[in-house]
């Protein structure tokens, strides 16, 4: 079947044999492989079979966090996002075994859209929607991260070279379940957005 991704309007191809969404005749990575071939075998022979049935992804990618860590990041489509949510906290622990112990996040694809100008060629004069800001994007990607833990605060800081640091407050109860993950949300965050962040609990 052919269906259109959300992201670009384009069309691509879906397949049975693919878990994997991408736009035009672009070939897969090794990592998109592996984690297309992780949910395939998931839906086949686990409780997630029929959870996991319609849904695909759209890319992954590896970060690195540090000399003996990789974390994998898979990009969703934003109409799936609320389906994943149901079976995330079982599908990450399940593809992370799969993919040998490396870290596993999932962020829905969202487009930024450039702030118009007077000589932009925008003929509809058309409102950009506040969602596909710069800003509402790069806040979606740490609710994304961090999910399902809930962000109760942030504030940024200046430091003395005059760079910024985010300071994300995160919710005590959701330690037990992140806390050895705090490195790698900082790289992936940093890697994607280019702003460095830092976390911590609160009460």
């Amino acid at each position: 079947a052919v269906v259109s991704t959300q992201s670009t309007g384009t069309m691509a191809l879906y397949s049975h044999s693919s878990k994997l969404v991408k736009a035009g005749n672009e070939a897969p990575t090794d990592v998109e492989t592996a984690v297309s071939q992780a949910l395939l075998d998931l839906e086949a022979n686990s409780d997630l079979s029929s959870a996991l049935r319609g849904l695909y992804f759209v890319g992954a990618e590896e970060v690195v966090i540090r000399d003996d860590k990789v974390a994998v990041v898979i990009h969703i489509p934003f109409p799936q996002q609320k389906i994943y949510h149901k079976i995330q906290g079982r599908l990450v622990r399940e593809l992370e075994k799969k993919l040998s112990g490396k870290h596993v996040i999932f962020l829905s694809k969202r487009r930024i859209l450039s702030k118009p100008t007077r000589h932009s060629r925008n003929l509809s004069k058309q409102k950009r929607p506040r969602s596909r800001t710069l800003t509402a994007v790069h806040a979606s990607i740490l609710d994304d991260l961090v999910y399902p833990a809930e962000i109760a605060g942030q504030r940024k800081r200046v430091k003395l070279d005059g760079s910024q640091q985010i300071k994300v407050h995160l919710e005590k109860s959701s330690q037990i379940n992140t806390e050895t993950k705090l490195d790698t949300f900082m790289s992936v965050y940093k890697k994607l957005t280019g702003k460095d962040v830092v976390f911590e609990y609160v009460d």
